[in-house]
């Protein structure tokens, strides 16, 4: 029984030591923002946004945080990598396009007709040159 219990607390001890080494994406600073901007405040941001334009219910809400924080990160990712290799204009545009196509194709499994309908009329007033 002493060796049951001084195996699980290694075990919590050693998870706890795991999860603190791996820093929440959502307090990764934003690249693009030189406000101290953190990815979790555009999440935030974003999500608060489509909440009210979209009309997102309670059952809806933590797969569109999911989603939303995918895009941000990978868009965040996508520009890190443009500001090491040379970044300009048509590229992030090229790298927007497409993240903001994928959210849309991911976000059409969650929402209604009438939500999705208006999701796609925005994101091609936005992205006319996108492929939804």
């Amino acid at each position: 029984m002493k060796t049951l219990i001084t195996a699980i607390i290694l075990l919590v001890g050693y998870s706890n030591l795991t999860v603190a080494q791996n820093p929440s994406v959502e307090n990764e600073k934003f690249v693009f923002l030189n406000n101290g901007a953190t990815v979790g405040m555009i999440i935030k941001s974003v999500l608060k946004a489509d909440k009210q334009r979209l009309k997102l219910t309670d059952q809806q809400l933590p797969k569109a945080r999911q989603v939303i924080t995918n895009a941000v990160v990978k868009y965040n990712e996508g520009v890190k990598k443009l500001k090491a290799s040379g970044m300009n204009q048509k590229k992030l545009r090229t790298l927007a396009v497409a993240v903001e196509t994928e959210k849309v194709h991911e976000y059409k499994a969650i929402l209604t007709n009438e939500q999705y309908t208006a999701l796609v009329a925005q994101h091609m007033k936005m992205y006319p040159e996108s492929k939804v």
